[in-house]
């Protein structure tokens, strides 16, 4: 059964219990749910792709439907009052701490493939909890004021999904973690700077308040093209910014002895990069423009991971 995501108001089925009309019977279905999602929904990084050993797939998998839900919640359901999208979070965060999923054999497919993780890996509830925290910060959207209010964002929204999958595979220490959430973070914004042409649309502002001070920028002149050189400076101050994530997180790399694992977050940290240079080159445009990478970019990035040292 797969989710449909052309009436995405189905979401709040996924809040209940059962699982609503999505009720599976059996933690294979399940599985197979959180499979669907994750793989039907293009994202800039690859989720469970081929370079992960299938034993550790479905784990990635169910993470990454969790945090695909509650994402919905949060950004597609803008037609709905912000107080039920809030209640949504919440019961969605009462089935995440709901144990009695173990014992159940049919129900809600995020909860119970999720709880199975959880279970199988030993996975604290507080990465997760962490994440809705950033969704319910989403539906009361405030902008920062500064790169240090992102980077506290940041440690919400991405840092405990790179948590995860370090726990995953049980490479969870006090070295991977610091460098796991440098590179979590320069995704994150990576993301943000992607998603100006869409997020401008929802009134949502990531570039904070006092770096467009800093250059005499405001919100409502940023398409100003009298503007447009001094927008061309603050991009590439908030570009620079983002890229040091990553130079200071790759060596996450060398930690990993989990060749495949390895593999998977070379790819990850290069598409990343790939998509800054590809900001880069389209300058201002991205106010209007969402870059996405294409059949060719990833081969390109594939082969790089390939050869990178």
């Amino acid at each position: 059964m797969k989710y449909p995501i052309q009436n995405i108001e189905n979401v709040l089925e996924l809040t209940q219990y059962d699982g609503g009309k999505f009720k599976v019977h059996s933690l294979k279905e399940a599985e197979q749910f959180c499979k669907s999602l994750a793989v039907g929904h293009y994202e800039n990084f690859p989720v469970g792709s081929i370079l992960i050993s299938s034993r550790y797939r479905n784990h990635i998998y169910n993470l990454y439907a969790f945090s695909r839900i509650a994402d919905d919640i949060a950004d597609e359901l803008t037609g709905l009052p912000v107080e039920t999208r809030i209640e949504a979070l919440v019961h969605y965060e009462k089935l995440l701490l709901d144990e009695s999923y173990l014992d159940k054999k049919e129900g809600n497919p995020i909860f119970l493939a999720l709880h199975q993780s959880m279970k199988e890996k030993n996975l604290p509830a507080l990465p997760f909890q962490k994440l809705l925290i950033a969704f319910k910060r989403d539906i009361v959207f405030k902008q920062a004021n500064n790169f240090e209010d992102l980077e506290d964002y940041c440690s919400y929204s991405a840092n405990p999904v790179g948590e995860v999958v370090l726990r995953i595979f049980d490479l969870y220490n006090e070295a991977t973690a610091k460098l796991s959430d440098n590179v979590c973070t320069g995704l994150q914004l990576v993301n943000f700077w992607q998603d100006l042409s869409r997020d401008i649309k929802i009134n949502r502002y990531y570039i904070p308040s006092e770096i467009l001070a800093r250059y005499g920028l405001e919100k409502d002149n940023l398409q100003d093209e009298k503007k447009s050189a001094i927008f061309m400076e603050c991009l590439k101050d908030i570009y620079d910014y983002t890229e040091k994530y990553f130079v200071s997180g790759k060596s996450l790399i060398k930690y990993l002895d989990n060749f495949r694992f390895r593999m998977e977050m070379k790819a990850t940290i290069n598409g990343g990069l790939f998509i800054q240079s590809r900001l880069r080159k389209l300058g201002t445009d991205i106010i209007n423009i969402r870059p996405k990478l294409t059949t060719g970019d990833l081969i390109k990035i594939f082969f790089k991971t390939l050869i990178d040292k």
